[in-house]
């Protein structure tokens, strides 16, 4: 789940994430995100854990790498969207086709969507 203010992106950690894999999501790096959340050794974190994510002036979009697996409707209930909001925002036609690897628009902040 991510979670957004008006300077940071929040994450949440689940089960089987690497900070690796979280900084590759956010467009940031492990040694950013230790830096952040004041992360003493990079190879240790825990379900549920909040991390900052990202920190900026004016967050505008926070976006997601798809994983083997996933689906349009977990990743809209994992940052609190809708399917049809993800589609929208990234012009995807059939719903039931994401592919791994694919960068996704999962937020955008007020700013932001009155500029879509």
């Amino acid at each position: 789940m991510t979670t957004q203010t008006s300077n940071a992106t929040y994450y949440v950690v689940r089960t089987g994430d690497t900070l690796s894999e979280i900084a590759e999501m956010y467009g940031t790096t492990v040694e950013q995100l230790a830096k952040w959340n004041d992360i003493p050794d990079v190879d240790v974190i825990k379900a549920g854990q909040k991390l900052i994510v990202r920190k900026s002036a004016s967050p505008h979009e926070t976006h997601y790498t798809v994983k083997r697996g996933d689906t349009l409707s977990e990743i809209a209930e994992m940052y609190e969207t809708t399917v049809d909001q993800l589609a929208k925002w990234n012009n995807i036609p059939d719903v039931d086709v994401i592919k791994a690897g694919q960068k996704l628009i999962v937020a955008k902040s007020e700013h932001s969507a009155a500029a879509a």
